[in-house]
């Protein structure tokens, strides 16, 4: 009897803006080795609980390596990058016979010295595996794929929806795939065609043109039994690197070519429709207006230019700012600040506290604001997520955390940066906020799975920052040019 397949599963997730000054360090990863893998992450809506819930229907068998993530931030650390490879490639040389390997990446990593981080590590398992070894990668939406990454990997599998609420999913067709192939069903070759398109991640919303007509062609594309998968990957316009951009990649069945003309299809359909990609905003000071004049509420205003999940600095103060200064009631701002969150908790439940807050990080998303409040709640920032989730992640941590009334603006003040991927941080830090008139979430489009249930209104905001949704506030120096929207083509 024919003993089961060996899959080994191993990635290192990061999404990189070099425009951001705060380094992703080793210590800035959370890791996941061995056995921990199986333990931790089943029944998690992540690509690897996909993979593993795959082996459990196919019967074949899991080899958990490593799975390292870490919050979107600055380049990664060169000693990161290679201690983190090092492990995935150690551990598949002790795993002995590997049949195939699902490779659990973001797509975006940029790290100090490799510009197309995500490709050197590939080439790394490839050396180790050797050429003969299938390759599936999952990869992020914003994934800007390269010519490195489609070439080292047999097939490529994309995240379809933004918010990112099919990584379980898109593990599980990967786990799928490298089983028919495996089992000589399917022998998968991958194309890429890469365009001359960079959209802001608030211009991809699959719901909105183009990204409704590129994603109708490709699942058009993906019903086509020539073909095993394909995706549109629109990228991440924060990393100043020459991959950055619009990407689709098609995997077929043994016939390259016609995985390349399928790609270049579903490319075209994108092009054709990328005045769609120019966004038009209001200015902070129209939006706050707007919000405290509406009469459905919840109102989510988004600070878009404080992206935390595009690697911001999550202390911008743009919007707080202006909420102060027109009066808003009934609103809450979350602001990264750890040295605030210690000083009013040291002031204690019940005292007034005037603390200097947020503007901390960089010079890039406002001055710090002085605010006068009292300390209403504080929490060690722990809390467990529930409903749709961006990234299907299961936990949080904010680290220590106190919420100041400040003449009607709760401002939340944490230990460690919080992208909105769930609305449970607002629970956790003592706020309601179906109760709310006004809610702040640092974000572009990752807050719609949380919030979706309580917004009665979205604005989004043409606020500053290292994830601002005008490009020409950014000096680009690696990206292919001429591209759209920086540039008329």
């Amino acid at each position: 009897m024919r003993p089961p397949f060996r899959i080994a599963l191993a990635g290192i997730s990061h999404e990189s803006n070099t425009f951001c000054p705060i380094p992703t360090t080793l210590d800035s990863f959370r890791v996941s080795r061995g056995e921990g893998i199986l333990r931790d992450l089943p029944g998690s809506a992540t690509e690897p609980a996909g993979l593993i819930a795959a082996a459990s229907r196919m019967g074949f068998e899991v080899v958990p390596i490593l799975i390292a993530r870490a919050t979107p931030a600055g380049r990664v650390t060169k000693d990161a990058l290679e201690t983190l490879t090092g492990e995935i490639v150690e551990g598949l040389k002790r795993a002995g016979r590997v049949d195939a390997v699902h490779l659990a990446q973001h797509g975006a990593m940029v790290a100090r010295g490799q510009d197309d981080a995500d490709g050197w590590v590939l080439e790394r398992v490839r050396e180790a595996i050797g050429p003969g070894v299938p390759i599936a990668l999952t990869l992020d939406l914003h994934a800007n794929v390269s010519p490195r990454m489609a070439g080292q990997s047999d097939a490529v599998v994309v995240y379809d929806t933004y918010p990112h609420v099919d990584c379980f999913e898109r593990g599980l067709e990967a786990g799928e795939i490298l089983h028919r192939t495996l089992a000589g069903e399917v022998r998968p070759v991958t194309a890429l065609a890469q365009t001359a398109l960079m959209p802001v991640p608030l211009a991809q919303l699959p719901e909105r043109e183009p990204m409704r007509g590129a994603l109708a062609r490709m699942f058009e594309v993906e019903r086509d039994p020539k073909v095993v998968c394909a995706g549109v990957a629109p990228g991440f316009a924060y990393a100043d690197v020459a991959e950055a951009g619009l990407s689709v990649v098609v995997t077929a069945d043994g016939d390259r070519d016609y995985a390349q003309a399928k790609a270049d299809e579903i490319a075209r359909v994108a092009w054709e429709g990328r005045a769609g990609f120019r966004l038009d905003l209001p200015a902070p000071e129209e939006a706050v207006a707007q919000a405290i004049a509406s009469d459905a509420h919840p109102v989510v205003l988004v600070d878009v230019g404080d992206n935390v999940g595009g690697g911001s600095a999550a202390d911008g103060t743009v919007l707080l700012r202006e909420l102060l200064r027109q009066g808003a009631r009934d609103a809450v701002v979350m602001v990264y600040d750890p040295a605030g969150a210690k000083a009013a908790a040291q002031a204690g439940i019940g005292a007034t506290a005037s603390l200097d807050v947020g503007g901390k990080v960089d010079a890039l998303h406002g001055p710090p604001v002085r605010v006068t409040g009292r300390v209403r709640h504080l929490s060690d920032g722990f809390f467990r997520t529930r409903g749709p989730v961006h990234g299907g992640r299961a936990w949080g941590d904010m680290g220590l955390s106190a919420t100041l009334d400040c003449d009607g603006v709760q401002v939340i003040l944490t230990e460690r940066r919080m992208p909105p991927f769930a609305i449970q941080p607002l629970y956790a830090a003592g706020i309601d906020p179906e109760g709310e008139r006004i809610l702040v979430v640092k974000a572009a489009l990752a807050h719609r799975a949380a919030y979706a249930p309580v917004a009665r209104r979205t604005i989004e905001v043409d606020t500053p920052g290292v994830t601002a949704a005008n490009l020409s506030r950014f000096t680009y120096r690696n990206v292919r040019r001429p591209i759209f929207p920086l540039d008329e083509i």
